[in-house]
């Protein structure tokens, strides 16, 4: 592993909590696993450019 390619900063973990939190309600795994797969997704594009 390359050490330049270590970033720090918000994670998809870090994300997905705010992403439950801010929704207000319990959901369940189903759409945490989506809501998360969402979020990686977007950060492997974000990250390629």
């Amino acid at each position: 592993m390359d050490a330049k390619m270590i970033s720090f900063g918000e994670t998809a973990t870090d994300k997905l909590l705010q992403w439950l939190r801010s929704s207000g309600e319990p959901k369940d795994i189903d759409e945490l696993l989506r809501q998360y797969l969402v979020i990686l997704s977007k950060l492997v594009m974000e990250d390629s450019e």
